[in-house]
């Protein structure tokens, strides 16, 4: 009795140890197909927005003058008809840092090419005096901005900087026509460092992952820009120049952003 007992748990036993063998391999090898192979998505990992960037880009400056200023516009006599500073081209680099999805950073540096300046004022006494200079500039910021989402690669962005601005007047005339007899005076070039800020408004488009189309408008101040001092070319008069003040500058600007993150990967599920 206790011998047939004793076989009857001795059997049970060996049978559960095989259905266990045989079906833990099958379980494991369903959790397999099912997990990898469709079953169970794997999530693939978080995307990285973090990584430095590059950037180039070339545009127009339309430039403003608030006011002129000469020792005889101080004495508050005549007045100004005319002042004007023409466009000019204008090229960058920067350099960058994308801390996230939506804020990033940058350094620019750029050259404004020769823009010409153009001044007209009047004195009691038929005095005149007609102003002609080429003034050019290099611009540094520290720019911040913020990016505005992302629809279908395009992404809208406003930013601000600060910095400086260097101005030079290059090649000052100053004709008075009018007075009795005329005369000419030249102004000694003079280069001028002022600080600079900006604000930003644009667009990107992600033409791949790694690279950005960039159209932007800016609104600069620069500062103001001073003449050396000015000279009759008989040398019979001179004062101490000529000060275009309160320069500012509305740009468009087309540039290219390159990434130099790569993407983070995606693992695919298994086939």
């Amino acid at each position: 009795m206790n011998t047939n007992r004793s076989s009857y748990l001795l059997g049970a036993a060996l049978g559960s140890a095989l259905v266990l063998a045989f079906c833990a391999p099958a379980n494991a090898a369903d959790i397999y197909d099912g997990g990898l192979k469709g079953g169970y998505d794997v999530p693939p990992p978080p995307p990285t927005d973090r990584g430095m960037y590059f950037k180039g880009y070339v545009g127009a400056a339309d430039a403003n003058v608030g006011d002129i200023w000469t020792e005889q516009l101080g004495t508050g006599t005549g007045f100004v008809h005319h002042k004007d500073i023409k466009s000019s081209p204008l090229f960058g680099l920067g350099i960058g840092w994308q801390r996230n999805h939506w804020l990033r950073f940058d350094l620019t540096g750029e050259y404004r090419g020769d823009a010409v300046f153009l001044a007209h004022d009047q004195f009691p006494g038929a005095n005149t005096n007609e102003y002609t200079a080429d003034i050019r500039s290099w611009m540094g910021l520290a720019n911040a901005y913020i990016d505005m989402g992302n629809w279908c690669g395009f992404t809208p962005f406003i930013g601000a900087g600060i910095g400086f601005s260097t101005l030079t007047v290059a090649g000052m005339k100053d004709v008075n026509v009018v007075a009795p007899g005329g005369s000419v005076a030249f102004g000694q070039d003079h280069t001028k460092t002022n600080f600079a800020w900006a604000i930003y408004a644009g667009g990107a488009f992600d033409i791949t992952p790694q690279v950005a189309l960039e159209l932007t408008y800016r609104y600069a101040d620069l500062g103001t820009a001073q003449s050396g001092r000015v000279t009759t070319f008989d040398g019979t008069a001179s004062n101490s120049g000529v000060f275009v003040q309160d320069i500012t500058s509305n740009d468009v600007m087309l540039g290219m952003r390159y990434k130099f993150q790569r993407e983070a990967v995606v693992y695919q599920p298994v086939k």
